[in-house]
């Protein structure tokens, strides 16, 4: 598998899609098209230079190319695995084994079946990065990408060309990406839902609507000193401190908010007391567990 030899259509040009177009022209890899949807009006037409990939129809794409990267939905994976199976021809390129790749976090290599069916390669490269802006081709440039195959030599192709487009490719096996998609989540998602809990928290407390403005530097900071340190050591605030009083006064204040928010407090507290137990003493420890299990609001 010669990783330059191959032309790749990237199916679905969205977020996701449109940063792994500019990647891969960066990579100096061969995009000869994008597939879309039927109705969508970039039919036929290259990029804004006039020679850039044809956008074409799903099952035209199947025509223009060795390698299709889907980066539809999830929900949409294996119906677009099934339009192009219908669509694959029967030659190819000896050099160039056909092959399918999704970019799924949490779905199974399984999804793209319709097309192992059909003697396609299939592969799963995740980058864990969140894409929420302009596509940019340096993008992916330092981002961990999870690399998923059934087969040694496709896994081997996945590195290459993860590496290629400027990533850090790790093995990951087929059953454990459920769980590494939770992980994800929790470190992402949650943590932009829980930011939106400690905004709305500030605008009450100063009766502003700058909270999130206010709270910028503190987050930026404390992030940056878990990716630095490590949880433990980046851990700060009451219950690192053993600080009771504060613990009790948040729980009696919580007890006028959502209760989802009370308990994502407990909960999020107590793992933060497993992080600073080793810097306190037995008592602090347990009053502080007591507390937040069984304490004030219950």
């Amino acid at each position: 598998m010669k990783l330059d030899a191959y032309h790749f259509a990237v199916i679905g040009p969205g977020r996701l899609g449109s940063t792994l177009i500019a990647a891969l022209d960066r990579a100096g890899l061969t995009v000869s098209a994008v597939g879309t949807r039927h109705d969508d009006p970039r039919l036929g037409a290259c990029g804004e230079s006039g020679v850039g990939p044809l956008h074409v129809r799903v099952a035209d794409a199947a025509l223009e190319a060795d390698a299709w990267w889907l980066t539809v939905p999830d929900d949409d994976i294996f119906a677009v695995a099934g339009q192009l199976a219908a669509a694959c021809p029967g030659r190819r390129r000896p050099s160039c084994p056909p092959l399918a790749i999704h970019s799924s976090g949490a779905g199974s290599l399984r999804l793209l079946r319709p097309l192992q069916e059909a003697g396609v390669l299939t592969l799963c490269l995740h980058p864990l990065q969140t894409f929420s802006g302009d596509a940019r081709a340096d993008a992916l440039a330092g981002v961990a990408c999870a690399v998923t195959a059934d087969e040694a030599p496709v896994a081997a192709f996945g590195d290459e060309l993860a590496t290629r487009l400027g990533m850090r490719p790790f093995r990951l096996a087929d059953e454990r990406k459920p769980l590494y998609h939770l992980a994800a989540a929790v470190a992402s998602n949650l943590l932009v839902a829980l930011e939106s809990e400690a905004v709305r928290l500030m605008n009450e407390a100063t009766g502003r609507d700058d909270g999130l403005e206010l709270l910028a530097p503190l987050v930026s900071t404390a992030t940056g000193n878990v990716v630095a340190k490590g949880p433990a050591a980046a851990l700060t605030g009451p219950v690192a401190r053993g600080d009771a009083a504060t613990v009790r006064a948040h729980l009696r204040l919580l007890s006028r908010q959502p209760g989802r928010l009370a308990e994502a407090y407990r909960s999020l507290s107590l793992e933060a007391l497993t992080l600073a137990a080793p810097r306190l003493d037995d008592e602090t420890v347990r009053t502080l567990k007591t507390l937040l299990e069984e304490g004030e609001g219950r």
